[in-house]
């Protein structure tokens, strides 16, 4: 296994990565080199300690290597023609853990939003900034009972007036909570630029730019790799 000793985080895998290898070369070998260094050499950043990560890797490694191009370009991301069997499987590795917010370092996936709402509490926090930012203020603040008055007040205000009424903490909360659910839901827009992350790391900057330019020309272009690759 000594096409993967450049680099010593590949090291830390031996059985698994080393077991791939040499199954691409009892398989046929890996495409052509490419004549220049490929940007792909900084997947290298995946922890391939991290149990997740050599979970996926085993799944992907069963897939024929017609399906796993397949699944990459399907997500909208092209595959470099220089890249080699095992690079692919690696980019797909990341691929499917960046999609699923498992990537290791890269915290939870965000919460992703419902087709339909259980309560007005919750359509609330998703449809009101303001209303949101006040939750997460007296959650903060350990304040237990303005949060149980917000979801009585929202989902039943009859029964939030019958527990609660007749104290200046409850015309309080409810005065906030009324501010904020009247307040005008804005989305700024202060620049012409826009931000994209997520993208493996194996792309590099040029496979980044024919993706992007699906969508309309570019007048510019800066890609960035983050700390975790």
């Amino acid at each position: 296994c000594s096409t993967l000793a450049w680099h010593p985080r590949y090291m830390t895998s031996a059985a698994l990565i080393c077991a791939a290898a040499a199954s691409f070369l009892v398989g046929g070998g890996p495409r052509a080199p490419a004549a220049l260094p490929r940007a792909g050499r900084i997947i290298a950043a995946i922890d391939y300690k991290d149990p997740a990560v050599a979970a996926e890797f085993q799944k992907v490694q069963e897939r024929p290597i017609e399906l796993v191009e397949a699944e990459i370009e399907k997500s909208g991301v092209p595959v470099p023609p220089s890249l080699n069997e095992m690079d692919m499987r690696l980019m797909l590795v990341e691929l499917r853990m960046r999609k699923a917010g498992t990537m290791p370092g890269g915290g939870k996936a965000a919460p992703k939003k419902p087709a339909s709402y259980g309560s007005k509490y919750e359509e609330a926090l998703w449809e009101k900034p303001a209303f949101k930012r006040l939750i997460d203020d007296y959650r903060a603040r350990g304040n237990t009972n303005a949060l149980n008055l917000a979801t009585e007040y929202l989902n039943s205000p009859r029964q939030a007036a019958d527990r609660y009424a007749g104290t200046g903490a409850y015309d309080e909360t409810v005065a906030a909570i009324d501010a904020a659910m009247s307040a005008k839901v804005e989305q700024q827009v202060t620049s012409g630029r826009v931000a994209f992350g997520g993208f493996p790391a194996a792309m590099g900057e040029a496979a980044i730019r024919m993706t992007l330019e699906g969508f309309g020309p570019l007048a510019s272009l800066s890609v960035d790799v983050s700390d975790d690759g």
